[in-house]
């Protein structure tokens, strides 16, 4: 399969996995306190989606590599938070580009390595290493 059918199928498989993982609206909701508003986004629900956005990057890189990886994965996964954090009614300003900074190196970071190991376990497997007697 080429690189581009392969980084729709990423895509299509990130966009699966943000919308089975998170909450369709980012907006502050009450409290029982009533001068409180919390986030519906839970530390639960990012860590559901780095774990099904690194077994997708490694899967990635073991079939077609790191770059089909950053395209097919980071790059949605940074579309989808700037929309879900930009249209989010929040308290005061809606600072979704401050998180998006924050986001984006260990997104990029964390996908490029998870493919990165899935392309030297698929390596190691087609050509295992010799040793010598």
């Amino acid at each position: 399969m080429r690189a581009a059918g392969i980084t729709v199928l990423l895509a299509a498989a990130t966009f699966g996995l943000w919308w089975a993982v998170f909450p369709a609206d980012w907006s502050v909701v009450p409290t029982r306190d009533p001068n409180t508003l919390a986030s519906p986004v839970r530390t639960g629900h990012w860590v559901a989606a780095g774990a099904g956005l690194a077994v997708l990057a490694g899967a990635a890189g073991y079939v077609r590599g790191v770059l089909v990886a950053l395209a097919g994965i980071a790059v949605p996964a940074f579309v989808l938070f700037c929309v879900y954090s930009a249209s989010a009614e929040v308290v005061g300003a809606n600072l979704w580009a401050v998180g998006a900074l924050f986001l984006a190196p260990p997104l990029v970071a964390g996908v490029a390595a998870a493919a990165a190991l899935g392309a030297l376990v698929r390596r190691r497997r087609i050509r295992p290493p010799t040793t010598t007697v």
